[in-house]
């Protein structure tokens, strides 16, 4: 899945895995599991300094996303750091379906599917499309700024560049309804069929 901050890309990916009984692998919850396991081991605070970790032995999420975000060096020592760990494991599961293990669909949300260079493994990339004002909507329910969205996006892959990557641009302003016809026309055009009923 591709897409700018707040397009809804984990719901979609929910409603694909949903429809196709395929497995969903989000990198944002294993992101969260290595950053933890990296504070608790102290990494975290050996790559970064002090301060991101909580006195309860966790990552300081809070600390953390006040200051990555506008400080590149201290992004790309947090990244280096996390990214090889999630890297890992999903390219585990990535090999494990082209063995054939499990469900036919794999669902990769990677929020920076491009910037860790998944992409190539993609079969199918879809571009989640929606208007700038509902992304602010959504981003501000979130407690994030529009400023705060943008400066964050500025260390990814531009929006335009990941639309032309895309396969498939799925609409997310419409009713589920229609959200879901959308996915289907996506699977038919690669000749996945979801299951009767679903």
């Amino acid at each position: 899945m591709l897409g700018g901050i707040g397009a809804g890309k984990s719901y979609v990916a929910r409603r694909l895995a949903a429809l196709t009984g395929g497995t969903l692998v989000d990198a944002d919850a294993l992101a969260h599991q290595a950053l933890d396991a990296c504070a608790a081991d102290g990494r975290l605070t050996e790559a970064l300094g002090p301060g991101y970790v909580t006195a309860e032995g966790g990552a300081n999420r809070e600390a953390l996303a006040q200051e990555v975000f506008s400080d590149p060096a201290l992004l790309g020592r947090l990244e280096d750091l996390v990214h090889p760990l999630v890297f890992a494991l999903m390219d585990d599961l990535i090999q494990n379906h082209g063995r054939g293990d499990g469900p036919a669909v794999l669902v990769l949300d990677v929020p920076l599917l491009i910037e860790v260079g998944l992409d190539p493994r993609c079969d199918v990339l879809w571009f989640v499309d929606v208007p700038e004002a509902l992304r602010k909507e959504r981003t501000g329910r979130r407690g994030l700024s529009w400023e705060e969205t943008k400066l964050r996006e500025q260390s990814q892959t531009p929006l335009e560049e990941k639309r032309e990557r895309a396969d498939w641009i799925i609409r997310n302003d419409v009713e589920d309804a229609l959200l879901d016809q959308q996915i289907r026309e996506a699977l038919d055009a690669v000749g996945v069929r979801t299951p009767t009923g679903s």
